[in-house]
């Protein structure tokens, strides 16, 4: 020890910069140099700051020690073992001054009267540290002035940390209030860098009492992929996200989540009482965020619309714009959904995740573009692992009634005409009647007896098999020793499906409508080949030839010849299982799925203010129809398709790009009496559909307080038939209280009103208009400059509030 009492551990925390009067000495980095001013000079005038003058104060400590006293001083830091700048920098000063004592020079005073540039006078009788301990709020008073004297404006110092975390707060746009609160835990006493994870990930995968508690919505509680999803997302998110579960029906999943320590709410969407109960439900369980899983939860997002609270929606559908009816009440039976339902939940969320690129583009248009995002479905590679390495194949094979000599093609879905199973089964059938494929046998697994339709489909299947002389069998109708022994076996639904992964040589995914089944990824990680339908997202997980085979859908011949290559083939099954593994791990993490869906649940924003309402209410907007509201392009391209014999796609390229608004002009001369043809023609324009979103945005418009007109101009060579048709057609798209809007004029500028929506792309008339023009974009008037522009109506709020 010194004679002043200094603890060792606080030289290593202390840094400083000695001056001398000859020459500036450059500022020294420290892990907390963003601190250090720079040193503002007035002459030869220099301003240190108080970790300058501890360090010196220290130094002039051990000037004023013995030579026995620094020779300990010295041995302290070499215990302590000290490599910093600090610590060398003392050492060295320990030794210069043992030298000096040696010379009998006393250095300390001198030494002291240069930190502090003159300003002090020492008292040679009183330590030199207790004074420049008192000097030392007389150097932080000048401090002050100093930058009082700079416009109040600190110089910092060229510190790494300062500059990187102001460039974050300015890449972010983070208020004073989140830096201040970031800035609170780094300079925190408990603040320890190496206790943060390395990556954001890790970061996020921690627990934590801030996050809200998020409901999950499922569309049933039945055994399928839709719903085996929500599993795997609670079983990734519950031990740091609050999780509840809420169905409109029980099922056998119910169990599954409850041994997740999850609860399940059962709550009837159908009751008149629905959303008031739902409401105090979500209340009582203080329920934040909300999470839709599949189209038919489309209620569950307008319904948090109407609440305004935070939702993601998650959609597994890929069903075409133009068949939103026919998939939601033909197709998948519900009576409550519809068209105009589906269409008003999209325009309504504010966050959609979709599994793949395709089917965020196949509902295009439908929502607010920041919206949407692509995550791509995870699988459980763990949980799929540990039943291959424990798990031997001959023995699941045997359990199943097959043999080694058995070529087993698996078809693993809910058995329904979606799925195409009588497309594999035909295909198998032909394997075994016509290529001599004696030993191949095909399990159909994911039947069930429920709906109408779903039973005729089965039992198409069984009229596939007589068809060839087949056998075709119910695996729960079949004795032990009958097991495995038909050409054909139809399995009900199954729980664990783990064991027909590894039973089967082949599987197959003829799907006729899909998105991105959670079967392909599973084949692969299961390094089976895949034999699937060149549709919809499938492409984003096969290549052709490469993990599987992608042949067309409906197609028995294709399917039939893909199975045959390997089934003549054991090497290229291996080598395509392989390649299917090894995808799976880069594209398809499990671990992966689940991080990004942490972040987004941290991150989803609350719905937005409608501050657009009081901008737009009482206002009066006239929207015109063709190519506005309906689709005249599209009606056109299928009837001069038609007319004329061309292919509808080079017709759809020259109407959908053209440049000209007055459609004939687009035309060659020769072809522009068919146009007009086509355009007079009956129905024409009592048969044009809605674009995406206009139907809900004008109704929502009304509900809103504004007042809507529909003003249309008549083609003038079928005035009269068009004007007619084109009430029938607001009749039918919009409903009869529509039809006391509508305006037929072929003049425009004598309808008053505030904004005019309109896709032409100069409106004029034989006055000067009341309204603003809106252009309702189309490739004709690109060219416009100068005016508003609504690309889609899902963003007609801000794009009339703007122009209002």
């Amino acid at each position: 020890r010194t004679s002043v009492p200094i603890s060792p551990i606080s030289f290593c925390q202390r840094l400083s910069v000695l001056t001398c009067s000859m020459a500036p000495v450059a500022p020294v980095k420290s892990g907390n140099s963003w601190k250090n001013l720079l040193l503002l000079t007035s002459g030869n005038e220099r301003l240190l700051d108080e970790e300058d003058i501890d360090f010196g104060s220290d130094v002039y400590a051990l000037a004023e020690s013995s030579t026995d006293e620094l020779l300990s001083s010295w041995k302290v830091f070499t215990a302590l073992k000290d490599e910093s700048y600090d610590g060398r920098r003392l050492e060295n000063a320990a030794w210069r001054l043992h030298a000096m004592q040696k010379l009998g020079k006393t250095p300390s005073f001198q030494a002291a009267s240069q930190v502090t540039q003159g300003r002090c006078a020492f008292n040679k009788e009183a330590p030199i540290s207790a004074q420049l301990d008192a000097h030392l709020s007389h150097t932080h008073a000048d401090l002050g002035k100093a930058i009082a004297d700079s416009d109040g404006h600190p110089m910092l110092d060229d510190s790494w940390a300062a500059k990187h975390l102001l460039g974050l707060c300015l890449k972010n746009k983070l208020s004073n209030d989140a830096v201040g609160e970031i800035l609170q835990v780094i300079q925190h006493v408990d603040f320890r860098p190496d206790d943060l994870p390395s990556t954001p990930e890790q970061l996020r995968a921690l627990p934590h009492h801030q996050r809200p508690v998020c409901a999950i919505f499922t569309h049933s509680l039945e055994r399928n992929g839709a719903n085996n999803f929500c599993l795997y997302i609670a079983r990734l998110l519950k031990n740091n996200q609050n999780l509840t579960i809420f169905s409109p029906k029980a099922g056998p999943m119910k169990e599954d989540f409850e041994k997740l320590g999850l609860e399940v709410t059962i709550v009837d969407t159908t009751s008149k009482s629905f959303l008031k109960d739902l409401s105090c439900a979500l209340q009582e369980r203080k329920v934040e965020i909300l999470l839709a899983n599949t189209i038919m939860r489309c209620d569950i997002i307008l319904m948090a619309a109407q609440l305004r609270m935070r939702s993601v929606w998650v959609i597994h559908e890929s069903w075409p714009q133009d068949q939103l009816d026919h998939y939601a009440k033909e197709v998948f039976m519900c009576k409550d959904i519809d068209a105009a339902v589906i269409r008003k939940a999209f325009a309504a969320a504010g966050t959609i995740v979709f599994p793949s690129d395709m089917q965020r583009d196949l509902y295009n248009g439908m929502f607010k573009p920041q919206a949407g995002l692509t995550i791509y479905n995870g699988i459980p590679l763990q949980q799929l692992d540990a039943f291959k390495h424990t798990q031997d194949r001959r023995q699941v094979r045997a359990a199943l009634g097959y043999t080694d000599q058995d070529f087993l093609v698996l078809h693993l879905g809910t058995v329904c005409s979606r799925k195409g199973q009588v497309f594999s089964a035909k295909a198998c059938a032909k394997l075994i009647t016509e290529n001599n494929c004696t030993n191949l046998k095909q399990l159909i697994v994911g039947a069930r007896y429920i709906r109408d339709h779903e039973i005729k489909y089965i039992d198409q299947i069984f009229d596939v098999a007589a068809s060839y002389g087949l056998s075709c069998r119910r695996w729960e109708e079949l004795s032990e020793d009958e097991a495995g022994k038909p050409d054909i076996t139809i399995m009900d639904i199954q729980a664990a499906v783990l064991r027909f992964y590894m039973a089967a040589d082949v599987v197959l995914v003829p799907s006729l409508n899909e998105v991105l089944p959670l079967v392909i990824c599973e084949s692969m990680a299961f390094e089976r080949p895949v034999v699937c339908s060149n549709i919809d997202a499938i492409p984003e997980a096969l290549s052709d030839g490469v993990e599987g085979f992608l042949v067309p859908p409906g197609n028995a011949d294709a399917i039939r010849d893909a199975v045959l290559q390997l089934y003549q083939s054991p090497e290229l099954r291996k080598q395509m299982g392989a390649a299917g593994r090894a995808r799976v791990l880069k594209q398809f993490s499990y671990e992966h799925m689940g991080e990004c869906y942490r972040e987004l649940l941290d991150t989803v924003p609350a719905p937005e203010e409608k501050l657009h309402g009081e901008v737009l209410k009482g206002k009066t907007v006239l929207v015109d129809m063709d190519n506005t509201i309906v689709d005249w392009d599209g009606e056109f391209i299928r009837r001069y398709s038609e007319a004329s014999g061309q292919d509808p796609l080079v017709v759809e390229k020259l109407v959908r790009n053209r440049e000209k608004f007055e459609i004939e002009e687009n035309f060659q001369e020769s072809e522009r009496a068919q146009v007009m043809e086509v355009i007079a023609s009956p129905g024409f324009y009592e048969s044009l559909e809605p674009l995406p979103g206009a139907v809900e945005a004008l109704h929502k418009m009304v509900d809103e307080g504004i007042d809507v007109k529909l003003v249309t101009a008549p083609h003038p060579l079928c005035a009269g038939s068009c004007a007619r048709e084109k009430f029938i057609s607001v009749e039918r798209l919009l409903g009869p209280e529509f039809l006391e809007r509508m305006i037929i004029t072929r003049d425009k500028t004598h309808v008053q009103g505030d904004l005019l929506v309109d896709d032409k792309p100069r409106v004029s008339g034989s006055r000067t208009p009341s309204w603003k023009h809106v252009l309702f974009s189309q490739s004709y008037n690109q060219g416009m400059e100068g005016k508003g522009r609504l690309s889609m109506w899902t963003e007609w709020a801000d794009t009339l509030s703007k122009s209002i």
